[in-house]
């Protein structure tokens, strides 16, 4: 790929990245005002136009009735209440129309005007299935909350999150392979110094978005509401309350909760030991910045966190929370980008 090339198709690739961001801060704000299942049908044209009168909005909402969210939770809610919840529900999934639209129309051009060479192409095509794969999941998860339950589940919640993270992932990697070099080639990637700690790091991170998916999607944040005890004890009350007990770690909100607060002070930890190991190493000066936001964003999510917890899930500080896991997942990919490709990084050379 030419120099002139690359700037377009790295912007492009950038877009996309935000946009990616930008849905899943409104898909956070979607799931904690519960209006996911403000639209029960799925149309990918006609579903891109909102009601436009009253007429229009009296059958959305009649619609809307035959539902179990509303005929269990949300019964006598009033039109203005409706149109509210509505309102995120078609935010969020116009922001994904205008994702894919950014992501085709685009690529398409680029494609005929020979910007890609053919391994770019292949890893694009991946892309493309990985948004796709996107979509068709959301839609899968909202189909849970149609039926019988008036909630959506919270195993297919931690898919459809954690194939938002693996788009927001692989089309950053891109960018900055577009940036920093076009076509690697085998034996030109250095060795990734720390690599025991940046994988006990992301598999940490793994484990944490999963279970931060699973307390949303049982509202384990709303249960004891104070740290560092939860209900006064060590464990919470309920913490074994299902049986057998291997459902509690995945179905009971109260251990939910408490595995995430766990698993993400163990995460602190470790990122705290791997920055001072950074610190102590003469050789790795030049990685120190992002080693250092990597560290800050952590204790900052980690207190914010704390908040969310304290002040029973406040929509504010709940987007908070999400959004900033995902600005850690990106440094943390910015990061092992550069350990690996040190010699394509003109301020390291």
């Amino acid at each position: 790929m030419t120099n002139e090339y690359k700037r377009p198709v790295y912007i492009w690739l950038w877009s996309g990245v935000i946009l990616i961001t930008l849905m899943v801060v409104i898909g956070g704000i979607t799931r904690l005002t519960d209006s996911g299942l403000s639209m029960s049908d799925w149309n990918l044209i006609m579903g891109s136009i909102p009601p436009m009168n009253e007429v229009e909005w009296d059958k959305a909402f009649e619609r809307y009735k035959e539902f179990p969210q509303y005929q269990k939770i949300n019964a006598g809610m009033s039109l203005d209440e409706f149109k509210t919840i509505f309102f995120w529900e078609y935010f969020h999934r116009l922001i994904g129309r205008v994702l894919g639209i950014v992501f085709i129309v685009p690529f398409i051009w680029f494609w005929v005007k020979g910007y890609f060479d053919k391994r770019l192409l292949k890893r694009l095509w991946v892309l493309l299935l990985l948004g796709a794969s996107q979509g068709a999941m959301g839609w899968i998860m909202v189909k849970s909350g149609l039926v019988d339950v008036p909630y959506v589940s919270h195993y297919r919640l931690a898919i459809h999150f954690s194939l938002a993270l693996i788009l927001f992932a692989y089309c950053l990697w891109l960018a900055l392979d577009v940036k920093y070099h076009s076509s690697l080639k085998k034996g030109e990637a250095d060795v990734i110094p720390f690599k025991k700690w940046m994988y006990s790091i992301g598999v940490l991170l793994w484990i944490q978005i999963i279970y931060g998916a699973f307390t949303a999607g049982l509202d384990a944040g709303f249960m004891y509401n104070s740290f560092p005890k939860m209900g006064g004890e060590w464990l919470p009350p309920t913490f074994s309350m299902l049986d057998p007990f291997m459902r509690n770690l995945v179905e009971n909100p109260g251990t939910v909760q408490w595995l995430h607060r766990l698993n993400g002070t163990i995460l602190l930890g470790v990122v705290a030991a791997f920055w001072w190991k950074m610190l102590k190493n003469d050789h790795t000066t030049d990685l120190m910045t992002l080693g250092t936001s990597l560290l800050g964003v952590i204790v900052f999510q980690y207190l914010i966190g704390i908040f969310t917890v304290i002040y029973s899930v406040p929509i504010s500080l709940g987007v908070l929370h999400q959004a900033i896991a995902v600005i850690f997942w990106g440094i943390l990919l910015a990061l092992w980008h550069k350990m690996k490709y040190r010699n394509f990084y003109p301020e390291i050379n």
